[in-house]
């Protein structure tokens, strides 16, 4: 996704749902579902929650965010020039996640590591990355060689993950990698902002320290090497809509968005409807209906679907289709004739139609074909699929922690943020290091950097935020590590606690094994 494209993003999602989509109509807030009575789905379930020990049910106190407290509250000290901040940096409207150190996938005893990172400053883009080296000589003190799995994580969302993936090489040779991926980095809050009651808006990680108490106690990492939540025994019904036809748009005519509703009766007690290529909808629990709509031909690509509704639980009763002249679910919309649709009806399972629901929308979004044409997702459809299950039996209607975002069903809206939202990732590799010897690994990245929105009008607009953690979830034996500035000639530094000092030849320095975190926050020197 392109600079606008997620700065933009980043800004709407603090927004109120209000201010960002005035015209679908939002189930109750209390809305929950019973699933005890529902054997298969309760031993399904039971899976999930099971691997959810090992982080994959991400739960509040996983460092997963859930639907309670927003991530970042708590642990703020003395503040940075723009804001409230830790350990003396800034705390940015948008947080990129410092750069972690390398971690074996099992701890040896006999392996010690020495690292140099390098931040180097000398071709950043429009958007300010920098260059990161993180160079690890690792050494074997044992008789005997030593093969391990390393792991080096970083910090990424998935439409930025190919972007941001660092290279890892051993002396010098490129290596042969994995790759594992985490889930949602952060939580949700309500609509006045951070730290506000609610669910409804995303609540992306704001500082080192939410990074420290997703990764301390190593369920996160657990969580993403093991494999992921399977729901092919989840029975489902499925109705799918295909074929739409009606009048043409005619404002004219009075025909300003031609609409088929779907009606129907349930128990919302005993059934929850998953929803996709809908985008209109009313929610009655009292009166036990629903509507989904949508619009004929869509507006935004999906012309002819399919449509799906995936009913879990007992099955909807008395569906109905009826055309209408525009929008919404007014019940005094005048109705329109010439309009219909095809309803099939029959049972399968939910990975079978999640799959054949994702599929092709995974094969836009990597095409570059999708609706935003900057956007290319870089990953395979399995690691998009299982961050899409997690992310619905985690937060979704389908989780005991669902977050009010997700109360309407639509799973376009998990697509969307699945993609976008910071989760940790890491790069594994195989390794041998000879008895005795040392060998160097070395990690190579973009880095992008911490901001303030321009629209926030803070003092630290045009400011940049780089930071570095020396320990976190890595179990190495670290017997020094150190920190090289390089291009630094054209910017400024504002605050910093490395101590570089480059116009008196200071660009190397020697961290702290004491000191958790290491931030440097420059400006650009004017064109």
């Amino acid at each position: 996704m392109s600079e606008k494209s997620e700065r933009l993003f980043e800004a709407m999602s603090e927004l109120k749902d209000a201010t960002v989509d005035q015209g679908v109509e939002s189930p109750p807030a209390r809305r929950r579902f019973r699933w005890k009575r529902w054997t298969a789905l309760a031993a399904c379930l039971a899976l999930v929650v099971g691997l959810g020990a090992a982080g994959v049910l991400r739960l509040p106190t996983l460092g997963g965010g859930g639907a309670g407290p927003a991530a970042g509250e708590g642990g703020e000290t003395n503040g940075g020039a723009g804001g409230s901040g830790y350990d003396g940096g800034t705390v940015f409207m948008s947080y990129a996640g410092p750069v972690f150190p390398l971690t074996l996938l099992e701890g040896n005893d006999s392996i010690t590591a020495e690292r140099v990172v390098t931040l180097d400053f000398t071709e950043t883009d429009r958007r300010n990355d920098i260059t990161v080296t993180d160079a690890y000589q690792l050494t074997n003190g044992s008789q005997e060689d030593q093969t391990v799995t390393v792991l080096y994580p970083f910090a990424a969302s998935l439409g930025s993950l190919d972007e941001y993936r660092p290279v890892l090489t051993l002396d010098g040779a490129a290596l042969e990698t994995g790759l594992a991926v985490g889930g949602y980095a952060g939580g949700f809050q309500g609509t006045e902002g951070p730290g506000s009651p609610g669910s409804v808006n995303l609540h992306q990680a704001q500082s080192w320290e939410d990074y420290k108490a997703l990764l301390s106690d190593g369920s996160y990492l657990a969580g993403a090497l093991t494999d992921g939540p399977d729901v092919h025994s989840v029975p489902v019904t499925v109705y799918r809509f295909t074929d739409p036809y009606g009048p043409e748009r005619d404002g004219d005519a009075g025909i300003p968005n031609p609409t088929i509703r779907a009606y129907f009766d349930l128990d919302y007690d005993e059934t929850t409807v998953l929803t996709w290529g809908f985008h209109g909808a009313r929610y009655d629990r009292e009166g036990g209906t629903m509507i989904q709509e949508f619009s004929i031909p869509m507006s935004w690509g999906r012309e002819d679907g399919p449509f799906y509704l995936l009913v879990l639980g007992e099955d909807i009763e008395n569906l109905t289709t009826r055309g209408y002249v525009t929008g919404g679910t007014d019940a005094d919309t005048p109705t329109l004739e010439g309009c219909g649709v095809t309803v099939e009806r029959y049972e399968s399972d939910l990975d079978t139609m999640l799959r054949e629901i994702l599929t092709p929308e995974w094969e836009e979004r990597s095409q570059g074909s999708y609706r935003q044409d900057d956007l290319r997702l870089g990953i395979d459809f399995e690691t998009f699929y299982r961050a899409f299950l997690e992310h619905l039996l985690s937060y979704g209607v389908l989780s005991p922690q669902a977050a009010e975002r997700y109360d309407g069903a639509w799973l376009e809206d998990m697509v969307q943020d699945i993609t976008v939202v910071d989760r940790v990732c890491w790069v594994t590799a195989q390794v041998t290091i000879p008895a005795g010897g040392s060998v160097t690994v070395t990690a190579s990245m973009a880095k992008g950097d911490s901001y303030d929105f321009y629209c926030g009008h803070t003092e630290n607009q045009g400011v940049s935020g780089y930071d570095l953690v020396t320990a976190l979830g890595s179990n190495l034996t670290f017997t020094g590590q150190t920190a090289a500035l390089t291009g630094w000639e054209e910017m400024e530094i504002v605050r910093q606690n490395f101590g570089f000092d480059p116009e008196n030849g200071v660009t190397s320095v020697t961290l702290d094994p004491g000191e958790e975190h290491y931030y440097l926050e420059v400006r650009r020197a004017a064109e």
